[in-house]
């Protein structure tokens, strides 16, 4: 039995249809443009080890002036902002530059009680030693949810991370072009974060 001629005609029809063609999102990505040097120029990651094993994981950014305008730039590319909404965002993250020594902090320990970076009793001593300073302790450390944007923005992120906002004082001289440490140590282990160092490949 022949089939019908209408449904041979929309079988041709369903053949001619193309679906359109978009491009990966984000577009752009995480890691082209402004974004993607400033972000990759200033982050740091280690591990701390308990013989073989890895008790803990931690990468952070360092967020100065520069990689706050970059990000401001990505994300108003991602989210359509307007002009106002820009500046109004850029003009939020000056502010907080001129006021804090920032990090993005991404954290992963095998005991999730670990994972306490933001509780006032946390296993972890944070600390910012900068050379002839001596040691520098948080003004305020945030944890952070995991949207979507921080997902794109940071690729450094794991699934299985918490991510904290660390914040010290400003210091009165720039860090930016002076070595420097982001120190986390407690009974699990001790990790320095060497921005005097190149930056080495995340995971």
């Amino acid at each position: 039995m022949r089939p019908p001629l209408a449904l041979l005609a929309a079988a041709a029809l369903l053949a001619c249809v193309r679906l359109p063609l978009t491009e990966p999102q984000p577009n752009p990505t995480a890691r082209e443009g402004a974004w993607g040097a400033e972000r990759a120029r200033f982050t740091r990651s280690g591990k701390i080890y308990d013989g073989l094993a890895t008790n803990a994981f931690v990468s952070a950014v360092y967020e100065p002036a520069e990689v706050r305008e970059a990000r401001v730039d990505r994300l108003a590319t991602w989210r359509a902002l307007t002009a106002p909404e820009r500046e109004a965002l850029l003009a939020s993250e000056r502010a907080d530059a001129a006021r804090y020594e920032e990090f993005l902090v991404s954290l992963f320990t095998t005991d999730r009680a670990d994972n306490d970076l933001d509780t006032r009793r946390s296993i972890w001593h944070v600390a910012l030693v900068v050379p002839g300073g001596g040691e520098v302790l948080p003004e305020k450390i945030e944890l952070q949810r995991i949207d979507a944007n921080v997902r794109e923005l940071y690729p450094n992120v794991g699934d299985f991370d918490a991510v904290y906002r660390v914040r010290f004082p400003k210091q009165p001289e720039p860090l930016v072009g002076r070595p420097f440490t982001l120190r986390l140590a407690g009974a699990r282990g001790r990790v320095d974060l060497d921005y005097g160092a190149p930056p080495q490949a995340t995971r």
